[in-house]
């Protein structure tokens, strides 16, 4: 299957180095070869690029990536959701350090500066796979001002434009907000058109985490802001998350197809779950935050604030959706509440004799960004119908992981791309061809990289082989540190990554750049 969406056909591919020499369309006929894999009954593909990921840090932390490269996954997009490493001021490193801990790792020391100096950092680490980032607004805006609810002048806008303007010509691939979180839900009308001018200008990606309002009002407005300002729209995660508005799923996806039949370039991308996982202190209010991770857990030591923060929160999901915590999973506390993972926080606040909101808020003020859980707040129909639909592109929204990650993390982390082969093919909301497809060729196009993504001549050697019949999920929420299954082999630059479905400890990722 060559990334293309085309029939599968049996054949050759033969390579060399870190390009593909040949792909022919008749077994036996590729050009003598030192070595000959025999893939007889197999698949083999380009290697899977992940179109949403959190590995930001995780390479710095974990850089053998277990968790994608058992999945197939050979090129991984950061940057997303608002959250990057880059850029950095020296008076505020301190506070990004803080910010990007939200991804849920432990704090790692910042010791660069822009994009460049970042990629040469993440470049020594040697990642198993490859890697695109994206800039985050939440780490655009911080480097420029900081993480308060401040007025965006005319100095700030020029401010951000510029170090924008320098990541995306230093080879960065778009921009991306989190406009649930502090501080890109900060972000104005006036700053969005600033910063996708310069992206559109760049031909640059915009990869939204769009806000939480109820209905179809948020993709309604991430299509708007990219139509009036010409840039081209990566919808991020497609979900919805209001119980009263699942099973409107087809209704968003003709929104896209009324923008794409306008002429604006919008798709948006998906996981195959119907649960989201994020730090714990995203649900705070905002005037709790927005001074950063210490000055929150220094602030929550106050009773008065603790209550103030309990109420605040008791008025719902991002203040719009009422709570039910029956389907807050916490998976990752701290030392001293270990026993609560796992749990709902129904759950673990009655364990605790305390209201939900209070339990929330003390985890918070013990663990910071550290505490994590999971939302089973979206309908399984709906992703699936997010999933079928040809402008979709999959992505995990997880992170590269060892089997040794602490606490419960979410399976997508272990399991999102063989999860897509074996659920979602199977129940014939997908061929396998177009699953692929939507793993490969589909997100290559959107980040405008014309030698990955397909089997071609000339392209890179990032090929994986695969069983369709045993390719599967073997992460669950009781135990998802677990690594997939089927994967026989796996090609990174046409280095094996993965051999007899084992990782072989090869590194041989590169930061990608935009050309």
């Amino acid at each position: 299957m060559d990334g293309t969406g085309a029939p599968a056909f049996t054949g050759d591919v033969a390579f060399s180095g870190d390009r593909i020499l040949s792909v022919t369309r008749t077994a036996g006929t590729a050009s003598p070869a030192r070595e000959i894999l025999d893939c007889e009954g197999l698949v083999v593909a380009p290697g899977f690029i992940d179109a949403h990921t959190h590995s930001d840090i995780s390479f710095f932390l974990y850089p053998d990536a277990d968790s994608k490269i058992t999945q197939g996954v050979t090129t991984e997009v950061v940057g997303n959701c608002g959250f990057s490493a880059f850029p950095v001021r020296d008076e505020r490193r301190e506070m990004l350090e803080e910010f990007v801990r939200g991804l849920g790792f432990p704090r790692v020391p910042v010791r660069w500066r822009d994009f460049s100096e970042y990629a040469g950092e993440l470049q020594r680490q040697q990642p198993a796979t490859n890697v695109a980032a994206l800039v985050g607004h939440g780490a655009l805006r911080i480097a420029v001002r900081g993480s308060h609810d401040v007025v965006t002048d005319e100095d700030m806008l020029a401010a951000m434009a510029r170090e924008l303007r320098e990541a995306l010509e230093q080879g960065a691939f778009g921009l991306s907000t989190g406009l649930t979180y502090v501080p890109s839900r900060f972000m104005t009308p006036p700053e969005k058109n600033r910063l996708l001018e310069v992206v559109r200008d760049h031909d640059g990606l915009y990869a939204t985490h769009a806000r939480a309002d109820p209905g179809l009002a948020p993709f309604a407005e991430a299509i708007r802001l990219c139509s009036t300002t010409g840039t081209r729209l990566q919808y991020s995660h497609a979900a919805l998350n209001d119980p009263d508005d699942w099973g409107r799923a087809e209704e968003v996806v003709r929104l896209f197809e009324i923008a794409v039949e306008h002429g604006v370039d919008a798709r948006y991308d998906v996981y195959p779950y119907a649960a989201s996982a994020s730090a714990l202190t995203q649900y705070l209010p905002a005037w709790l935050q927005e001074r950063g991770e210490s000055a929150m857990r220094k602030s929550l030591a106050d009773e008065a604030v603790r209550r103030a923060a309990a109420l605040d929160l008791s008025r719902g999901l991002f203040g719009q959706i009422p709570w039910d915590w029956s389907r807050v999973l916490i998976s990752l506390a701290g030392q001293d509440d270990r026993d609560l993972e796992g749990r709902t926080v129904r759950e673990a606040a009655a364990a605790r004799d305390c209201t939900p909101e209070r339990l929330v808020v003390r985890l918070c003020g013990k663990y910071g960004n550290s505490a994590q859980v999971a939302l089973f707040y979206r309908s399984e129909a709906d992703v699936a119908e997010f999933i079928r639909h040809d402008l979709s592109t999959i992505g995990s929204d997880g992170s590269s992981l060892p089997l040794t990650a602490p606490g419960r993390p979410h399976p997508r982390n272990y399991g999102a791309h063989a999860r897509l082969l074996e659920r979602y093919v199977a129940d014939g909301t997908l061929t396998l061809e177009k699953a692929v497809h939507k793993c490969t060729q589909a997100v290559a196009d959107r980040l405008r990289l014309r030698d990955r993504g397909v089997l071609a001549e000339g392209a890179y050697a990032d090929i994986i082989v695969f069983d369709p019949g045993r390719t599967r999920e073997t992460a669950t929420w009781t135990r998802p540190n677990s690594l997939a299954a089927g994967m026989r082999g796996v090609w990174v630059n046409g280095r094996p990554a993965v051999l007899h479905e084992q990782p072989t400890g090869v590194r041989a990722g590169v930061v990608l750049r935009r050309s």
